[in-house]
């Protein structure tokens, strides 16, 4: 796509009202502006195709916004079921150890060891990948950097993740950067308060029991659309 000329509003709903205003005065004065009826008839046609795309458009971005809550809520109360009933089940005296294992619930240590206060600095950086998916919306999944093959669970004593960011892309200094999260379950998504497309870094580090934060992973960053 080309460049957009100044004149022309770069956000769609300025850009719609706009429109609206110049094609109405093209056509009351075509004749005083040298424009012909076959130029009239191309302006109103490519009116008739937005006119009809953008409303279609917000129409799909509320109804995923209304999909996504109705998502939301669905995942909250069948968590809270799950939670009930492993509750339930890790309650009674015969369970295993193996029969939590099987369920992939937490399986208690009783055997209490030491937390490294290195651990967060010598375990190798979390790999993170950012993706925008859909307006307004990034996706950020973390894990271990790791070979072909390898499990993608938390190192041992790291709980996950702190999260950071900074609009415009990496900032020349540390001081650019913004907490987002400390997150222990990927993906994280963040929800981005964006009139137009932005650039966004992120970068992450490691947190263990104690909180203790470790080095910073290399930055990604990836393009937001409003």
């Amino acid at each position: 796509m080309g460049r957009r000329e100044d004149y022309v509003p770069r956000a769609d709903g300025d850009f719609d009202t706009w429109q609206n205003a110049f094609v109405s005065y093209v056509i009351a004065n075509s004749g005083l502006l040298g424009l012909t009826l076959t130029d009239v008839t191309e302006l109103q046609v490519a009116q008739a195709t937005w006119n009809a795309a953008y409303p279609s458009h917000i129409t799909a971005q509320n109804t995923a916004r209304a999909k996504a809550e109705i998502k939301d809520d669905a995942r909250d109360t069948f968590e809270t079921v799950i939670r009930q009933k492993t509750k339930k089940v890790q309650a009674r005296p015969e369970t295993t150890d193996a029969q939590k294992e099987g369920l992939g619930v937490t399986v208690i240590d009783t055997t209490k060891t030491p937390l490294s206060e290195q651990i967060v600095q010598t375990e190798p950086l979390p790999v993170v990948e950012a993706k925008c998916t859909g307006p307004k919306q990034v996706r950020i999944d973390w894990y271990p950097t790791q070979a072909p093959g390898e499990s993608e669970a938390l190192p041992q004593g790291i709980d996950g993740v702190v999260i950071w960011y900074a609009e415009g892309g990496i900032p020349a200094t540390e001081d650019g950067w913004r907490f987002l999260a400390m997150d222990t379950n990927s993906p994280y998504i963040h929800y981005v308060n964006n009139n137009t497309t932005v650039t966004i870094a992120y970068k992450a580090q490691w947190f263990d029991r104690r909180k203790r934060m470790g080095p910073f992973c290399d930055p990604v960053t990836v393009a937001v659309t409003a």
